[in-house]
C-alpha cells in the first residue's frame, strides 16, 4: 500500500472514532431528569417511604434515566430528598441539615452514633458497595462498612 493510502486509512479511521464519541456524548446529553408520578416508583421505593416519612409527604418524584442505568429521587415536602437505585433500594436519604428517620439505619450504627454523639441527629445517610457515610448534625461526617463497624471520622 502506498503512503497516502495509508493516510487516508488513519484519517477514516479517527473520524469513524470521532463519531462514536459523539454519538455517545449526544446520547448522555439527551438523558435528563424527569418528573413521574409516584406510583410509578418500584413497588420497593413506595414501601420504603411509606413506612420510614409517609406517602403523604411527597412532593415530588424524579426518574433519572441516563440510558445506561436509572436512578429516582424523592423529593418530600419537609426538603429531605431520597435516592433509590433501579431497583428501588435506597442510596441515599439526605435531610438537608435535619434529623432522618433512623429505624431503616442497620442497629449497629444507629447505636455508635446514638452513644458516641448522643446530642446530634443524623441529617445525611448514603450507602454504596462498600460503606455508609453519614452526616451528623454537628458537621462530622461518619463512616462505617457494610456491617456497621466504624472505619473514620471527617469533620
Amino acid at each position: 500500500m502506498s503512503q497516502l493510502c495509508l493516510i487516508k486509512l488513519k484519517k477514516k479511521k479517527k473520524k469513524k472514532l470521532l463519531s462514536i464519541v459523539m454519538l455517545g456524548f449526544t446520547l448522555v446529553s439527551f438523558a435528563q431528569d424527569k418528573a413521574i408520578s409516584y406510583n410509578k416508583l418500584p413497588k420497593m421505593s413506595q414501601q420504603f417511604i411509606n413506612k420510614y416519612f409517609g406517602a403523604k409527604q411527597v412532593g415530588s418524584t424524579v426518574l433519572d434515566d441516563d440510558y445506561f442505568s436509572k436512578e429516582y429521587k424523592v423529593y418530600l415536602n419537609n426538603g429531605t430528598k431520597v435516592e433509590f437505585d433501579g431497583d428501588g433500594s435506597w442510596k441515599e436519604i439526605d435531610g438537608h441539615h435535619k434529623g432522618v428517620p433512623t429505624a431503616f439505619i442497620p442497629a449497629k450504627i444507629a447505636t455508635y452514633v446514638k452513644r458516641s454523639f448522643p446530642n446530634t441527629k443524623i441529617t445525611k445517610i448514603e450507602k454504596d458497595r462498600n460503606s455508609y457515610d453519614i452526616e451528623l448534625s454537628n458537621g462530622l461526617d461518619v463512616e462505617f462498612d457494610l456491617n456497621g463497624n466504624f472505619n473514620k471520622i471527617d469533620d
